[in-house]
């Protein structure tokens, strides 16, 4: 009997410990969402799709309006993940000094002219199979942002109405960044 409960306090302690791991440790291997020829990254749609969910669902437990998919966010957010994964760094500012806001303004897509304000979250991971269980590699995700102060707010910020996910995956790397918009 008591070793019973020892083997059950273990197999507990372990599963506790496993399901906490750092968000550094996701791997990424996709069969679905489109791949760019050249470079072999991957773009999980479903994945994205899930994310938005997730932070929609978040934003209701907490009293706030959904965020409105936007396709010209998304597409500046995946490319904000390809660039990562290309050039090999992890921060809101690129090696040549890009910022968020940078970006906008130099791009200047239409509708830049009505945002007022943006924001933007960024992951990465690596070693973790999300291929059968994107759920479950979403949940990672939007739960690291929202235990993280700075991530948390951008989700929970009253003022944004829009939101686009991008995630650019290869080989076992997965990065993922989150563009937040109000439009005036």
């Amino acid at each position: 009997m008591r070793s019973n409960l020892k083997w059950t306090a273990a197999v507990s302690i372990l599963l506790a410990a496993l399901l906490h791991l750092p968000l550094a440790y996701g791997q990424v291997r996709t069969t679905s969402g489109a791949v760019s020829k050249s470079s072999g990254i991957q773009h999980p749609k479903e994945l994205e799709r899930r994310i938005l969910q997730l932070t929609n669902e978040a934003r209701r437990k907490n009293g706030l309006a959904p965020l409105y998919p936007d396709n010209d966010l998304a597409a500046k957010a995946r490319a904000k993940s390809d660039d990562m994964l290309m050039n090999k760094y992890f921060s809101h500012t690129s090696p040549e000094g890009k910022t968020l806001k940078d970006r906008f303004q130099e791009e200047k897509p239409a509708s830049f002219q009505t945002i007022s304000r943006i924001g933007e979250n960024i992951y990465m991971g690596a070693r973790f199979d999300y291929a059968t269980d994107v759920k479950t590699q979403a949940r990672m995700i939007v739960d690291g942002w929202m235990t993280s102060p700075g991530h948390r707010r951008n989700i929970l910020e009253a003022n944004y109405t829009h939101l686009g996910v991008g995630v650019s995956a290869k080989d076992k790397i997965c990065y993922a960044t989150q563009i937040f918009s109000q439009v005036k």
